[in-house]
């Protein structure tokens, strides 16, 4: 993860599993003046990142949403504190693909993408689910998913999704898309990108496809239908009950009358 600074307040910071401190103290490890003396944190491990508010007077927000004890990060959140932006990305740009595409992939669509969806986590569409089809043309026009976003134009970008990839395709913007913190123009996406026009952040999700760094082994066309915070959970199957043999059967048979012939032997001996 690497936390950098559009404004320049200070170096970008790389950060593995540990704790980051922030505040205007030495000692932290990231100094920002103006801040409070041991202002916030970052704990990173193999679970994720979550933001720890330490100052209870400290004005700290992610994606313009104030935090007053804890938050779950994602790579693409900004994190204010105080007058100060961070944001989160990778630890370098050359981890988004933007390498153009090989085919026109709205073209070669399948069945099977319905469950490819943008979920919003801030802007006029936080908490709604927007279905991404073959393809959804974001910008100010009518045609796919609306946004309401300063200097964007009617067609400012698009995702398309075929065969065993999703792709973001730029449609002649000013100011480009916002891939996990990466500004970028066009980029292959995975499940679990966070992808910002400006106010406006989604996640997508996308079961059957791989995350970023991984390999699909589900063909979407097969994929269940989950979310990203819902694995699957692979049930075995019953183990199949053997059959009894056929000579078991008549050796019970046999057993039967042999006990009936005996009983009815000393019924008739006690009888005389």
């Amino acid at each position: 993860m690497r936390l950098s600074f559009p404004s320049g307040e200070h170096a970008d910071v790389i950060a593995s599993n540990g704790v980051v401190g922030i505040g205007s103290a030495q000692g932290n490890r990231v100094v920002l003046p103006g801040a409070r003396p041991t202002h916030a944190r970052i704990v990173l491990d193999s679970r994720g990142m979550v933001l720890e508010v330490l100052d209870a007077q400290a004005r700290t927000h992610v994606n313009a949403r104030p935090v007053l004890e804890k938050a779950i990060l994602r790579l693409g959140d900004t994190v204010s504190i105080d007058a100060v932006a961070m944001v989160l990305k990778p630890d370098s740009d050359d981890v988004i693909d933007n390498a153009p595409p090989t085919s026109d992939l709205a073209s070669s669509g399948r069945s099977g993408v319905a469950s490819v969806v943008l979920r919003g986590v801030s802007g006029a569409h936080f908490g709604k689910t927007i279905a991404v089809g073959d393809r959804l043309v974001i910008g100010q026009g009518r045609r796919g998913l609306e946004l309401d976003e300063p200097g964007m134009g009617e067609s400012h970008a698009a995702i398309d999704v075929g065969g065993d990839m999703i792709r973001l395709r730029d449609l002649g913007s000013t100011t480009g898309t916002a891939v996990n913190g990466v500004v970028v123009r066009d980029a292959v996406l995975h499940p679990g990108d966070q992808i910002a026009f400006g106010r406006n952040r989604f996640v997508l999700e996308a079961p059957g496809y791989a995350a970023r760094g991984q390999r699909r082994e589900t063909p979407p066309a097969f994929a269940p239908a989950i979310t990203q915070t819902m694995p699957a959970i692979q049930i075995p199957d019953p183990p199949a009950e053997a059959e009894p043999r056929s000579s078991s059967v008549w050796w019970l048979i046999l057993a039967a009358a042999l006990i009936g012939i005996c009983i009815a032997g000393v019924i008739w001996v006690g009888g005389r």
